[in-house]
């Protein structure tokens, strides 16, 4: 049930989002950016404006250095969907400063991977009670680096790599950056200018219909230009075939161990709103929870309470921060499995 109302949240969000977009682009608004698709054989780039895509083709060497001066707005380097796992957490709002943290132990957990050897990016999905459902991108960085070096030595110059969330290329997930920080040129100023255009211009909801048939005409004669890609890209995608069966296997692989986040989720039901925890570890059967609290003591006599820990003790006294009404605790519990 928890799945259904984060999907049915995401969708509305979705439809909202994309009518707004697609009439801010309709009126050419919007931050433009180009997408560069490696495949086996070419290269394919993608001018879009927005959540659009307003013009597509592929180059080879003769108008290689033209074709790349018309394109406008930051060069994001495309991650094929197989290359990149995506995990689904749903994880208590108490553990939301130490977000970190808990993706290395539920990436560790899950995945055939070390943490320190994939990059990770997340997004929060909905809030809902005490839990957080988040989308969690995860990418071996020998993958990213792999990407990254055939497109430099192709001549191309991506700003940050993208994963391929949807079938609208347009429309991607995770962002994992290369140097520097995507710029965006958006300004509060023209989104309203849009949406006030809206109320009076909506027949404009027509015109995508006409540049998408406009851009497919561009295509086709694009097309008839189209030779082979360079050999030298090709050689190089053949060397990523070694990690494309590694994430293969990463769905078939899961940790039997007790979960961290079942203790969390415990911890959060029963702790009132004016504590939070902000480290926490768990080794053998300890559990250690370092955090804030209007009332250190009260966080003490509450988790004594649950049947699922016993013996909590205080690992250093409880201290009052300068200039605010809250306790630094740092507890460590027994957990009775």
């Amino acid at each position: 049930m928890l799945n259904l109302k984060s999907y049915y949240s995401s969708w509305l969000q979705g439809i909202k989002a994309g009518v707004q977009s697609n009439f801010a682009v309709s009126l050419g608004f919007g931050t433009e950016f180009v997408i560069i698709k490696l495949s086996k054989s070419d290269v394919e780039l993608y001018q879009c404006r927005g959540k659009r895509l307003i013009w597509s083709g592929q180059i080879d060497q003769r108008d290689f250095d033209s074709k790349l001066k018309k394109l406008k707005g930051d060069k994001l380097l495309l991650i094929p969907k197989e290359d990149c796992i995506t995990l689904h957490l749903s994880i208590p709002k108490v553990a939301e400063h130490s977000i970190e943290q808990l993706l290395e132990s539920e990436v560790e957990r899950k995945t055939a991977f070390r943490y320190d050897e994939v990059k990770t990016d997340h997004i929060v999905l909905s809030s809902e009670g005490t839990q957080l459902n988040l989308l969690v991108y995860v990418v071996p960085k020998k993958k990213l680096a792999a990407l990254h070096a055939t497109a430099t030595k192709a001549g191309l110059s991506p700003q940050s790599l993208v994963v391929q969330n949807t079938e609208n290329i347009a429309e991607y997930g995770g962002v994992f950056m290369i140097n520097g920080t995507a710029s965006n040129r958006n300004t509060p100023l023209r989104i309203g200018t849009a949406l006030l255009i809206f109320t009076l211009f909506v027949a404009a909801i027509l015109s995508p219909f006409i540049e998408r048939h406009w851009s497919y005409k561009k295509l086709l004669a694009e097309h008839e230009r189209i030779t082979p890609l360079i050999e030298q890209i090709q050689l190089k995608k053949r060397n990523l075939d070694i990690y494309e069966k590694q994430v293969k296997t990463i769905n078939d692989f899961a940790n039997r161990q007790t979960s961290l986040l079942g203790l969390l989720e415990e911890v959060s039901r029963v702790l009132p709103d004016t504590a939070w925890v902000q480290r926490f570890h768990l080794k053998d059967n300890e559990l250690v929870l370092q955090g804030f609290a209007s009332n250190a003591s009260e966080v003490m006599a509450i988790l004594n309470q649950i049947a699922m820990f016993k013996s909590p003790t205080l690992r250093s006294p409880i201290t009052r921060e300068p200039d605010k009404e809250i306790e630094r605790f740092n507890i460590a519990l027994k957990v009775v499995f």
